[in-house]
């Protein structure tokens, strides 16, 4: 999770983003699944653990 936080110095921040890391995650899968099988493709998806509602934000 990261998190952008700018303050103008009253209690309420002037700028706030949230991002989740699936989506990171999701854009690397071209990279990696180069010259695999589609039966290896499920398991290297799987093993990104991807919250798709969090990709869809």
């Amino acid at each position: 999770m990261g998190v952008y936080l700018v303050s103008d110095g009253t209690k309420k921040p002037f700028r706030v983003k949230a991002r989740g890391g699936s989506y990171p995650h999701l854009q690397l899968l071209p990279e990696i699944a180069t010259d695999c099988l589609i039966a290896d493709l499920v398991a290297i998806f799987a093993s990104f653990d991807v919250i798709l509602p969090e990709v869809d934000r």
